[in-house]
């Protein structure tokens, strides 16, 4: 059996574009052949889900990084999610540093009015601009209409959190202008119980050391000892997957830091590598798949 376990954000489907034919061939035609497809991904499931009914796609789903399983067929399960006292710690450094930061949980994402947040906001789009070109002004302007428009706001967080017992916190995220002020937070961070990584572009995500996705994939694969695993990613939180899975597999957009370590380069998530990847190594000749 092979089990294929990819990226979303990136990989999948890149920021702003529909997701190609041929990725959603190549998922079709991988289970009829008997085998897994696996989205392991930071967002939050609802988000998942979202995108698998508007683009017709069944399978099952580690999302959070690794926080919270969905297999077919089955409710959501959540592990590993950041206790309060986590909470209350990593918050107060993100609050000393006045930055503006969002939770992720299961009820929503959480987080202040990025109103108060203009001069953040303003340099983050300068950021992206600089670097990305009218790529980074999509992402800019996609990015400030979710916080504005599809986030739960409140004066303070942690206290939310508090008057709501019954919400589990899956990760913190922040975006960060500054990649210096990004390496800043990191190093405050070590003190601290939970793992920090990038993840999007001018991304810090911060979780429980055990909401990885390598340790999620191994928890995964007790079930198929002997399956072989491929994972394909393109950013930093991809590289405890690349670490677990038997064939480590980068989009030809990822990060440098990722394409020195993996096994495989394949075309970009624009171009639909993940499916021409599929399709090329991983699909039978045998197989017949039958089309509505």
């Amino acid at each position: 059996m092979q089990i294929v376990f990819s990226d979303i954000d990136g990989t999948f489907q890149e920021m702003g574009q529909p997701v190609p034919e041929i990725n959603k061939t190549a998922i079709n035609q991988l289970q009829a052949q008997g085998d897994h497809f696996v989205f392991v991904t930071g967002r939050g499931y609802d988000l998942v889900e979202a995108l698998m009914i508007e683009e017709g796609i069944s399978c099952d789903v580690i999302f959070g990084n690794g926080a919270g399983l969905k297999l077919e067929g089955q409710a959501p399960i959540l592990a590993n999610c950041l206790p309060l006292s986590t909470l209350e710690t990593v918050t107060k450094i993100l609050e000393n540093e006045n930055i503006f930061y969002f939770l992720h949980t299961d009820q929503g994402v959480i987080c202040k009015d990025p109103k108060n947040y203009q001069e953040h906001m303003t340099a983050l789009t300068h950021k992206l601009v600089s670097d990305l070109g009218d790529r980074g002004t999509m992402i800019a302007e996609y990015k400030q209409d979710y916080f504005l428009n599809a986030c739960i706001h409140a004066q303070d967080l942690l206290a939310y959190i508090k008057e709501r017992p019954t919400i589990n916190v899956l990760k913190i995220e922040l975006m960060e202008a500054s990649d210096e002020k990004i390496e800043q937070l990191r190093i405050l961070l070590q003190s601290e119980p939970v793992s920090a990584f990038q993840s999007f572009v001018q991304t810090l995500e911060v979780v429980d050391p055990l909401a990885t996705k390598g340790a999620a994939i191994t928890n995964f694969m007790k079930a198929f000892p002997n399956a072989k695993s491929f994972g394909i990613g393109d950013g930093e939180n991809d590289l405890a997957m690349f670490e677990t899975v038997d064939v480590s597999v980068a989009v030809a957009n990822a990060s440098e830091a990722i394409r020195t370590v993996c096994d495989r380069t394949i075309p970009s998530a624009a171009a639909g590598g993940v499916g021409q990847f599929i399709m090329d190594e991983l699909i039978r000749e045998d197989v017949v798949y039958e089309t509505d």
